[in-house]
């Protein structure tokens, strides 16, 4: 789910919280705690 979002939003971690109802920072440890941390915007 947290892939999805941030594909949808082009990588942007504040749209993507929204939308998995998170807060930034809450979505920023949930991506440390998985090793999603270095998650970067998809190409083009």
């Amino acid at each position: 789910l947290i892939e999805q979002a941030l594909h949808r939003t082009a990588g942007n971690v504040t749209a993507a919280a929204a939308m998995l109802g998170l807060t930034r920072d809450t979505l920023r440890y949930r991506l440390d705690r998985h090793g999603l941390d270095k998650v970067r915007r998809p190409p083009g």
